[in-house]
C-alpha cells in the first residue's frame, strides 16, 4: 500500500501528476478520495469522471467539505485528492442515494454490508449528508452487523461556496453523481491488511444522570419528564437562553459510551441533535477541556507510534471542534505533520473507541492502515508544548467565572448548577496528579478575588538534575519543595498555585496583607527552601513579588522581570504588576527598521564602514575596524545603534545581516597582504554553527590569516564559555587573531582575561573618553596597562574614542599600544585616514 496527498490546482496539472506517480490497476486496488471546498456538485462529479478515466480503475469517494487535512495542517477552501495504490488489499465502494422515505438503520447498515464489506476484519470508510438523521443508528447497528469491521468517516460538511445547494448541507460524489442525502462508502480488505482507529474527544462527563422521556425525529423534548431545554438549564445556567452558542461548551455525553460527546443546538422548544435521539437514552452533561484532550491525543498516539503497518493515516475532525477549541485542533494535529495524514473537516465523526464504532460530535477521528510493515515520520515534541490548549480553556473558565460572580449574589441557585460548576472546576482548576490549586485557578482569583499581590517561585536549574541524581531523588526533592510551600501557606492564609512542575505563585489580596508583610513573608519562606539535607537536592529558588497583578497581564510582567532579575543576578524582586504604557512612537520606528533592514539585505545595502587602528609606536595605521552600516531607499544611511537591537530581537534577521557583513569584509581584505582588519562578532554569532563554519573555512583557505582580528563583544553575556573558549582555539590554530572588544563594559572581565587567551584587549570608549578628568578612569587605564605589563601572553592594549591630542598623550604616558577615534581616523567605506 502506497498514498500519494495531491493538491488540487487544474486539471492538466493534476493529469500529469497521476502519470508520473504510474498508478496502475492491474498492480493492485487504487482507492482515490477527494475532499473538496472550492466545488459544486456537479463541477465534483466532473472532476470525480475526469479522474476516473485517467486512472480507469481507480474506486472515487468523495465529500465536500470546509477544509481539509494534509501534512498535519487545516488547509481551508482547498481541494485535495489522495490515492492509495493496493498491493493485496481489494477495494470495493458504493454510493447510495436515501429516498424520502428511507429502509431502517439497521437495513442500509446490511445494504452497505453486501455490498462493499468483503472480510470481517476489513476497514470502512463511510460518509452520511446532514439530511440523513440515522447515522448514528446506522453505526451502533455496525457492531452487530459486522463487528469486526473498522469504521471511519462522519458527516459531509457544507462549502463556503455560495449556491453550492439550497442549504449547503453538505453532499457526497462519485464519478456516476452526487447526493446531499445518501451515504458514500469504501472499505478496504483481504491479504494482510490490519489498521487500528481512534477517537479523540477531550470530554469530561459531570453530573447527574438524565433519561430522554421526549423526542421526536433528531430534537430532544423532554429529560426526567420535564422540558429538556429547562432541565439543561438546571445544570448550565440561564445564560445559554440569550447565548445559545454556549451549548457547544457543554455537550450531552451518552452514558453508555462515557467518551463520545454529541452537540445540539439550543431552542426554546428542544435540544436539536444533528441525529435521531431514541427515548429511553442515558445522558450525562460534559465539558471538553485542555488536559483531557491531551490525555485522550496521548493515548492515541501511543498506539498510533507503535502500529507496526502505518503505510496510510487518515484523519477527520469537526467543524465545531476547531471552531470552538482551534487552538485545541492546531496543537493535535500538529503531532502528525511529518505524516502523510489526510482527510478532512466534518460535522460529525465516525470513529472507534473499546474495540466498538460510534459516532460522535466535536471530536477527532484518526486511524492508521497498511499491508506491510512502515513507520510514519510524527512530531510527538509537541506533547511537551500544550500552552496553546490554555486559551481555548479560558474561554470556559470565563462563562464558570461569570456564573460563580452570578450565584454568589443570589441564593435562589439550583443545588444542581452549584454542583455542575464545583464538578467543572475541580477539573480544570486543580493539577491532576496532586491536586494543588493550577494556574487557572489563579487567574480566576485575582479577577474574582481580588488575589492582587502574587509571588512567582521559580526553582532554576533543574533540567540538569538528572544527569546527577537518579530519578527518585529529584521526585522526592520535588514533593519536598511543593509540601514546603504549601506548609507555610496553610500558615498565613494565602493560596498557592502550582503552575508548573518547579514553579508556583503564592497570592493574597492587597487588602489582606501589607506588600512590607507578604515581602518578608516569603523571604522567611525563601529561607526555608535553602535549607535541605542528604536526602533531598539542594535547589536555588528565585521569588518575584508582582504586585498589583492582573489576570491579563501577569505573564508578560512576570517575564520581564524575570529578565531583568536575571540580568542583575538577584534571587529575590519586587515589580509593579502595572504593565508599561505602550509607546505607540517606538514601536512604529521598531517596524520602520525591520522594514529598513529587510530593504538593505535584499537590495545589497549592508555597507562595510572601516575606521584606522593608530600604532603609538610605529606612528602610523596598523589595521582597520570594520563597523556596519545600512542604507535606506532614499540613500539615508543607519548607523548599528538605531538598528542592532532591533535585529537581535528578530533573532534570523540579525544572523543574516551579520553574516553578510562578515562576508563582504572578507571579500575586501582576503587579497591584501598588509593590510588587517578587525570584525565584531557577539555570542550568538559564536553559538551560530553555519557562522562560525564559514568563518572557519575561510580562514583555512584564506592567503593571509592573520590579517583577520575577531573582537568579541565584552558587553554581551556569556552562556557558554567552554565553546567561547573553542572559538577562540580554533580560530588560533587556523591563524586568525581575537579581540576582547568593550573591555570594562561588562560583568565578567575577570573571568573573560582568564579564560580567553586573546592578542588584543580593547579597552571601553567610556573609559578612554573621560581619562583626563577622571581619576578613576585614569585608574582603570593605568590598571590595564600594569596587568599587560604581569601577563604571560603578548597582549595589545588598543584604546578607543580618542578623540583629541590630551586623551592620546593620556595613553601614550600609560604605554598603550593602540588608540582608535576621530583624532585619527573617520569611519568611511574606504580605507581612509584622517589627516
Amino acid at each position: 500500500m502506497f498514498t500519494w496527498n495531491l493538491q488540487y490546482i487544474s486539471k492538466t496539472r493534476l493529469s500529469d501528476t497521476l502519470k508520473q506517480l504510474m498508478i496502475d490497476g492491474e498492480k493492485g486496488d487504487i482507492l482515490i478520495r477527494i475532499h473538496t471546498a472550492i466545488h459544486t456538485m456537479d463541477e465534483a462529479v466532473e472532476l470525480a469522471a475526469y479522474i476516473k478515466g485517467v486512472v480507469p480503475g481507480a474506486h472515487i469517494l468523495g465529500t465536500s467539505t470546509s477544509g481539509v487535512i494534509h501534512e498535519g495542517k487545516i488547509h481551508p477552501d482547498q481541494c485535495l485528492i489522495s490515492v492509495t495504490q493496493m498491493a493485496e488489499a481489494g477495494i470495493a465502494s458504493v454510493r447510495i442515494d436515501i429516498p424520502e422515505d428511507p429502509v431502517s438503520p439497521e437495513e442500509l447498515c446490511k445494504q452497505i454490508k453486501e455490498k462493499v464489506v468483503k472480510d470481517d476484519r476489513g476497514f470502512l470508510l463511510t460518509f452520511f449528508t446532514t439530511g440523513y438523521h440515522g447515522i448514528k443508528r446506522v453505526v451502533d447497528a455496525s457492531n452487530q452487523i459486522m463487528p469486526g469491521v473498522s469504521m471511519i468517516g462522519g458527516v459531509a460538511g457544507g462549502t463556503t461556496l455560495v449556491g453550492s445547494n439550497s442549504e449547503n448541507r453538505g453532499f457526497i460524489f462519485d464519478e456516476t453523481g452526487w447526493s446531499d442525502s445518501g451515504v458514500i462508502a469504501a472499505s478496504i480488505s483481504g491479504g494482510s491488511l490490519d489498521s487500528f482507529s481512534a477517537m479523540i474527544t477531550g470530554v469530561q462527563v459531570v453530573g447527574e444522570e438524565l433519561e430522554v422521556t421526549d423526542a421526536k425525529d433528531n430534537v430532544m423534548l423532554g429529560l426526567d419528564g420535564v422540558s429538556a431545554p429547562a432541565k439543561y438549564r438546571e445544570g448550565v445556567g440561564d445564560e445559554v437562553q440569550k447565548n445559545p452558542e454556549l451549548a457547544f461548551r457543554f455537550p450531552l455525553v451518552y452514558s453508555g459510551h462515557k467518551d463520545v460527546p454529541f452537540m445540539f443546538g439550543y431552542t426554546e422548544e428542544g435540544l436539536r441533535a444533528n441525529h435521531f435521539v431514541d427515548v429511553g437514552e442515558k445522558l450525562k452533561r460534559g465539558f471538553i477541556y485542555d488536559r483531557k484532550i491531551i490525555a485522550d491525543n496521548r493515548s492515541a498516539f501511543n498506539r498510533i507510534e507503535t502500529f507496526e503497518k502505518a503505510e496510510t493515516l487518515f484523519g477527520y475532525t469537526c467543524r465545531d471542534r476547531s471552531r470552538m477549541y482551534p487552538n485545541s485542533v492546531i496543537w493535535e494535529l500538529s503531532v502528525y505533520e511529518n505524516s502523510n495524514i489526510s482527510g478532512c473537516i466534518t460535522e460529525g465523526e465516525i470513529g472507534r473507541i473499546d474495540d466498538m464504532n460510534v459516532y460522535a460530535n466535536c471530536s477527532f477521528a484518526v486511524a492508521a492502515v497498511g499491508e506491510s510493515d512502515a513507520f510514519q515520520q510524527y512530531n510527538p515534541y509537541v506533547f511537551s508544548n500544550t500552552n496553546a490548549l490554555e486559551v481555548d480553556n479560558s474561554r470556559l473558565l470565563g462563562y464558570l467565572m461569570d456564573i460563580e460572580s452570578d450565584y454568589a449574589k443570589s441564593s435562589a441557585v439550583a443545588s444542581s448548577l452549584k454542583d455542575f460548576i464545583r464538578n467543572c472546576e475541580l477539573k480544570l482548576l486543580y493539577t491532576e496528579d496532586d491536586g494543588i490549586l493550577n494556574e487557572s485557578a489563579l487567574h480566576m482569583d485575582i479577577k474574582l478575588g481580588g488575589y492582587d499581590r502574587v509571588c512567582m517561585i521559580d526553582v532554576l536549574d533543574t533540567s540538569r538534575m538528572g544527569i546527577v541524581f537518579p530519578e527518585q531523588k529529584i521526585d522526592a526533592t520535588c514533593k519536598s519543595f511543593l509540601s514546603k510551600c504549601a506548609a507555610f501557606v496553610s500558615g498565613k492564609d494565602y493560596r498557592m498555585y502550582r503552575i508548573d512542575k518547579w514553579k508556583v505563585a503564592i497570592a493574597a489580596p492587597s487588602f489582606m496583607v501589607s506588600l512590607k508583610g507578604f515581602s518578608e513573608d516569603m523571604k522567611m519562606l525563601q529561607r526555608k527552601l535553602f535549607e535541605t539535607t542528604e536526602q533531598f537536592i539542594a535547589i536555588v529558588p528565585v521569588f518575584c513579588i508582582i504586585n498589583g497583578s492582573d489576570a491579563d497581564t501577569i505573564g508578560s510582567v512576570y517575564t520581564s522581570a524575570r529578565l531583568e532579575m536575571m540580568h542583575k543576578n538577584i534571587q529575590f524582586y519586587v515589580c509593579d504588576g502595572t504593565p508599561e504604557e505602550i509607546d505607540e512612537e517606538s514601536i512604529r520606528e521598531r517596524y520602520h527598521m525591520v522594514n529598513v533592514i529587510n530593504y538593505a539585505l535584499s537590495h545589497d545595502k549592508v555597507i562595510p564602514y572601516f575606521q584606522g587602528i593608530y600604532d603609538n609606536n610605529k606612528k602610523g595605521i596598523h589595521h582597520y575596524e570594520s563597523l556596519i552600516r545600512l542604507e535606506d531607499e532614499n540613500g539615508e544611511i543607519y548607523y548599528p545603534g538605531s538598528f542592532l537591537d532591533v535585529a537581535r530581537t528578530f533573532g534570523l534577521l540579525y544572523d543574516e545581516l551579520s553574516k553578510t557583513m562578515v562576508r563582504k569584509v572578507f571579500e575586501k581584505f582576503r587579497d591584501y597582504p598588509d593590510r588587517s582588519v578587525s570584525i565584531n562578532l557577539g555570542m550568538r554569532d559564536i553559538q551560530n554553527k553555519e557562522m562560525t563554519d564559514y568563518i572557519y573555512e575561510f580562514l583555512a583557505t584564506a592567503k593571509y590569516p592573520g590579517n583577520f582580528v575577531f573582537e568579541i563583544l565584552e558587553n554581551e553575556d556569556v552562556d557558554d564559555y567552554e565553546l567561547l573558549i573553542d572559538f577562540v582555539d580554533r580560530i588560533h590554530k587556523l591563524g586568525g587573531l581575537v579581540s576582547i572588544d568593550d573591555f570594562g563594559s561588562g560583568y565578567s572581565n575577570l573571568q573573560h582575561l582568564a579564560s580567553i587567551h586573546s592578542d588584543y584587549i580593547k579597552i571601553d570608549g567610556s573609559i578612554v573618553k573621560n581619562c583626563c578628568k577622571d581619576p578613576e578612569s585614569e585608574n582603570l587605564v593605568a590598571l590595564v596597562s600594569d596587568w599587560k605589563r604581569l601577563s604571560v601572553h603578548d597582549v595589545k592594549i588598543v584604546a578607543e574614542f580618542v578623540e583629541n591630542g590630551d586623551i592620546q598623550n593620556k595613553l601614550e604616558e600609560y604605554g598603550i599600544d593602540y588608540s582608535q577615534g576621530y583624532f585619527f581616523s573617520i569611519p568611511s567605506p574606504e580605507l581612509k585616514i584622517k589627516k
